[in-house]
């Protein structure tokens, strides 16, 4: 068996329950293809040992962690009394995200009349390390996206619309204050019109705020930090280069 199909220690993953003994339970791993491991019943909360026929039961979906692995004799233990109520409603989440999204792969197969998608499905999960995070991803960058990685265009475009109408992007901002001022007559119509010019050529949403003379707050508005801090460095060449030596600029926080 290779490597890879092992789940790291210490990992919070989806099992299912095969057999239950007193002296633990023996569950398989859903995301590492049904290989099996044992809940010690010492890794059992001290109210299911007391009921664990009750409990656990046989075919069973729970969300356990990982506690020890031993690749070369094929041996993983899994714990329940070591995970925490925050880990479990993480795993859960994301179990039902993925679920969504393999959903929304499906639906859009359909509509196209087609049998099934599992080869889009495959090639999302592994490239992006699980399904919603791919749907994340094509909303974020577009449809284009998926055909570069050799998905057919109509089915990446049938993808993004109805992923799109779900899966809203988080918008973070940033922000610096600055000084820009002109000590030429018509100075407070030269940065005036620097900061206008700005942010009408400006690709991303930006809003400009008085403080006090000649200090200015301006913030960038993206997806994401890096997207940002990026545009903010740009627009603040671009303030620079509008005041086009009639004026000082010079970022202060």
């Amino acid at each position: 068996m290779s490597v890879q199909t092992f789940p790291e220690n210490g990992e919070v993953t989806i099992a299912t329950l095969e057999s239950v003994s007193s002296s633990g339970a023996w569950v398989t791993l859903d995301e590492y293809g049904g290989l099996k491991a044992f809940l010690p019943e010492s890794e059992i909360s001290r109210n299911m040992v007391k009921n664990i026929d009750k409990t656990l039961k046989p075919k069973q979906k729970i969300v356990v962690k990982v506690i020890k692995v031993d690749k070369s004799k094929l041996d993983v233990d899994v714990s329940l009394r070591q995970l925490t109520q925050e880990e479990k409603k993480i795993k859960l989440i994301e179990l039902k995200k993925s679920k969504w999204a393999e959903s929304v792969i499906n639906i859009a197969a359909q509509k196209l009349g087609r049998k099934n998608a599992d080869q889009e499905t495959k090639l999302i999960a592994e490239k992006f390390d699980g399904l919603y995070n791919g749907l994340e991803y094509i909303v974020r960058e577009g449809p284009g996206s998926l055909v570069n990685l050799g998905i057919d265009a109509q089915f990446a475009e049938m993808l993004y619309k109805l992923s799109a109408e779900k899966i809203k992007q988080p918008i973070v901002k940033v922000s610096k204050v600055f000084e820009i001022y002109s000590q030429q007559s018509d100075g407070i119509e030269v940065v005036k019109k620097a900061l206008l010019k700005t942010i009408e050529n400006s690709e991303s949403k930006v809003k400009i705020q008085y403080i006090s003379s000649p200090r200015y707050r301006i913030t960038c508005y993206a997806n994401n930090y890096k997207d940002a801090e990026k545009s903010l460095k740009k627009i603040f060449m671009n303030i620079e280069k509008n005041i086009n030596g009639k004026g000082n600029f010079r970022a202060v926080e």
